[in-house]
């Protein structure tokens, strides 16, 4: 009998521990122990999930925005499991694909969700392309259940053959929209 006892306790601490290692989507990575779970507890990120859709005059912006749960994340040396949104998308510029990453794997996308926000949008982290040409930060905002509102802030726009040995000649244009500020995507 004190053999079960001490197994049916072992147990309950076991799981109790397990619990404990569990934090909100807004914790900062940096205050936790090694191998906890940023987890979205109160599913904040699944009403960003969908397909949505913005016209800015010749040109379509497609999104694709999945829920990828228990990723592992490296960051300044600290490893740990997060529930990120990742987003593809596909552009068009006069009905023509200028940039596709609809069907990247989740390892290869370049926009994946950094955290939930005290307001309760999103930010996320775009690495952008070749050389890092465009990569910055995307807020996202659930404005309503068929609307998100769209803020790209590239952090770098001019980038040399001098920076970037491989960098083509016929350079890098950025194609997800960063002018205007706050667009409206529809769902889909």
């Amino acid at each position: 009998m004190k053999k079960n006892t001490f197994l049916y306790l072992l147990i309950i601490l076991f799981s109790i521990s397990c619990k404990a290692q569990q934090y909100p989507l807004n914790t900062n990575y940096r205050t936790i122990p090694d191998n906890s779970y940023i987890k979205d507890i109160n599913n904040e990120y699944s009403k960003f999930v969908g397909n949505w859709k913005a016209i800015i005059n010749n040109k379509e912006i497609d999104l694709s925005i999945s829920k990828e749960e228990n990723k592992s994340m490296i960051l300044f040396n600290r490893h740990f499991y997060k529930d990120v949104l990742l987003i593809r998308y596909k552009v068009l510029v006069n009905n023509q694909i200028v940039e596709n990453t609809i069907n990247n794997s989740n390892d290869s996308v370049n926009i994946i969700s950094m955290g939930a926000q005290i307001d309760g949008s999103v930010l996320f982290d775009y690495k952008g392309l070749k050389c890092l040409v465009g990569n910055g930060f995307i807020s996202l905002e659930y404005v309503d259940s068929t609307h998100l509102k769209w803020n790209y802030q590239p952090q770098s726009t001019v980038i040399t053959n001098k920076n970037c040995s491989d960098y083509p000649t016929s350079g890098i244009k950025i194609n997800l929209p960063y002018e205007p500020a706050d667009i409206i995507f529809t769902k889909q």
